[in-house]
């Protein structure tokens, strides 16, 4: 088992990475948009250096870098030999690819109510238009404040009549681990669906093993470091090329530089990609995956939960009404401070230099290796002055 990194190993080999990370004030909502790391910048302007020394000819480099994007995040996510991962701009374009690969009849699909905006408003309005019928499941169970999703109500809510699950594996609003995800795939097999898990709250910080789902999205906004837009879509092997998308374009054509007058797909991994692809969204999150690759998921979720405990410890001796999960490791990398006036607070924290965020009546707080334990107490203490008006 991994163990946290301790306070020198911060200091000597992570701390250098973000040297030019300077907020201000104390940082708390990393479960959001992810610190910059300086290679970051090195890598982008590598991009535009070839752009501007090598005109078309950055084409070379650009794809490798490209293809090992794609291979980082297929290693990270340990996706089955014969899958692909397909660079997207959002883990939408990622899910309208699925749906999309599903067109000609209406499709059935399962997924829980609270879902994130960006995937729940895709279902539903591709529901106002009657080309899916969707299943929300709602929460069966509370630990304290905290509704929580339990296996058999997704299980019992699949049929033979389903063609798709959606479903996150940690809940962004209450950091919940979906519970039991191998049986829900497995079930969902034997009845003929298809799983899509949205790991947008998982990759980058909670170890995992393919848990033989057939596709996956996610992105590199949180966890990875690597800011808006780099995102993709994983394939498993079974589906790779018995499913076409009609979300596509010329760079999954067969002969990609053949200009046939056809229809003809690629069968390697472009069989899912687009047109031209934003290539300068790999650069942005090469060094994010690099870094988790180089650290180890296992290690940072070691000491993010470590420091969860710090954080819940430091609350809790202000009186502050920290929720304490009964197994911290079946919730994400932020704690939640239920509250009716979440937003209002935020807004409060962030006049005293501290920077957290918001879900439907949950304040959320997101460690990273960089925080310390003086700043949880910090923070702990203008809470309970600011609860206490």
């Amino acid at each position: 088992m991994a163990t946290p990194f301790t306070h020198l190993e911060v200091k000597q080999q992570i701390a250098p990475l973000f040297s030019r990370h300077n907020p201000g004030g104390i940082y708390l909502a990393n479960h959001s948009l992810g610190r910059p790391l300086d290679q970051t910048q090195l890598d982008i302007n590598r991009f535009l250096e070839l752009w501007y020394t090598n005109i078309d000819d950055a084409w070379g480099e650009w794809l490798e870098t490209l293809s090992n994007f794609h291979n980082l995040v297929g290693d990270l996510l340990q996706l089955p030999e014969g899958g692909s991962v397909n660079l997207k701009t959002s883990a939408g374009q990622g899910l309208r690819a699925v749906l999309n690969s599903l067109a000609g009849k209406k499709i059935n699909v399962v997924t829980s109510s609270m879902e994130f905006d960006s995937i729940d408003f895709i279902l539903r309005t591709y529901e106002s238009q009657g080309l899916i019928e969707c299943n929300f499941v709602e929460p069966t169970s509370h630990s304290g404040e905290v509704p929580l999703f339990v296996a058999n109500d997704f299980i019992n809510a699949i049929t033979e009549g389903t063609d798709l699950i959606v479903i996150s594996i940690v809940n962004f609003t209450t950091g919940q681990l979906f519970p039991e995800i191998e049986r829900l795939v497995n079930h969902a097999h034997n009845c003929g669906a298809l799983v899509l898990l949205d790991t947008y709250h998982s990759f980058g910080v909670i170890p995992m093993a393919w848990p033989g789902a057939d596709f996956a999205i996610g992105g590199s906004y949180k966890y990875v470091h690597g800011g808006p837009g780099a995102c993709w879509l994983a394939v498993a092997p079974k589906v790779q090329n018995q499913l076409q998308t009609l979300d596509t374009g010329w760079f999954a054509k067969k002969e990609l530089f053949g200009y046939e007058r056809n229809a003809d797909r690629a069968t390697d991994e472009r069989a899912w990609w687009e047109s031209t692809p934003p290539v300068i969204c790999a650069y942005q999150a090469l060094a994010g995956l690099n870094y988790l690759n180089y650290f180890t998921i296992e290690k940072l979720r070691a000491t993010n939960l470590h420091q969860q405990s710090e954080l819940r410890q430091a609350f809790q001796a202000e009186g502050v009404p920290i929720f304490v999960p009964e197994d911290a490791e079946q919730f994400g990398a932020f704690s939640l401070l239920p509250t009716a006036n979440h937003q209002e607070l935020v807004a409060q924290l962030k006049q005293h230099g501290i920077r957290v965020d918001s879900r439907n009546g949950f304040v959320r707080f997101g460690p990273h290796p960089l925080n310390t334990v003086e700043e949880f107490m910090d923070t702990a203490d203008v809470l309970a002055g600011l609860l206490a008006k």
